[in-house]
């Protein structure tokens, strides 16, 4: 696939100024020179088009943020797990400091003891990070997940997570498996802080009803359709 650099934008969605723009800051590969005025580009260029405009829609990332991820991409020999890896660190947005600090080390061994009991691979890593972070977070409004609790969800999310990998695969660039990846962690976090959301909110109905302060058919949801 070689095309002008019009057919590039109309592909991408994106218009010519902004990929000259992407161009110049250097996260987005130049085109091959076909003659002393024309450059052409390739599938390579579309996928990072993708990604990058991901990047910055879904997630609102800086130019700086996008050129750490696309430089690892663009490096000879880069794992596919040190890519995933990335965009887990990219779309979690925690600190590297916490692996070390001393503020976190009660989090960080539940989620090392979480880990060993699962005989869960990826130390070190953003997700163990990232966890650690959310526990230390969630202790801070009275929410103290203790390992036992932690099970409880891993239990339930174990099966899931095998059946995530085997659907998005490793199949296409690197730029395409960071772009379904990141997709992939931003719709996961969003379905499972929905389905959180709606449990706690039937909680609370429950919690009314049971205390008489709401009628026994408050808040049902709608028939089932025939």
């Amino acid at each position: 696939m070689d095309v002008k650099l019009s057919r590039l934008a109309a592909t991408s969605g994106v218009s010519t100024t902004t990929i000259k723009h992407w161009i110049r800051v250097g996260i987005m590969p130049a085109g091959r020179l076909k003659n002393a005025t024309t450059a052409v580009y390739e599938q390579r260029h579309v996928d990072r088009a993708r990604l990058i405009l991901v990047m910055r829609d879904v997630y609102g990332a800086s130019i700086a943020s996008i050129r750490s991820l696309t430089e690892l991409i663009d490096t000879p020999g880069v794992l596919t797990l040190d890519v995933m890896n990335a965009c887990q660190a990219f779309a979690l947005g925690v600190p590297e400091g916490i692996a070390d600090d001393p503020a976190y080390a009660e989090f960080r061994e539940r989620t090392y003891e979480l880990m060993r009991r699962r005989d869960w691979r990826g130390y070190p890593g953003a997700a163990e990070r990232g966890l650690t972070f959310a526990l230390a977070q969630a202790s801070e409004v009275g929410l103290d997940y203790d390992v036992e609790e932690l099970m409880e969800y891993a239990d339930a999310l174990e099966p899931l997570a095998g059946r995530n990998v085997a659907a998005l695969g490793p199949e296409g660039s690197a730029d395409e498996v960071a772009r379904r990846m990141l997709l992939a962690v931003n719709a996961r976090a969003r379905q499972l802080v929905a389905v959180s959301s709606l449990a706690h909110a039937a909680a609370s109905v429950r919690s009314a009803i049971e205390a008489g302060r709401a009628p026994a058919d408050i808040a049902r949801p709608p028939a089932a359709r025939g």
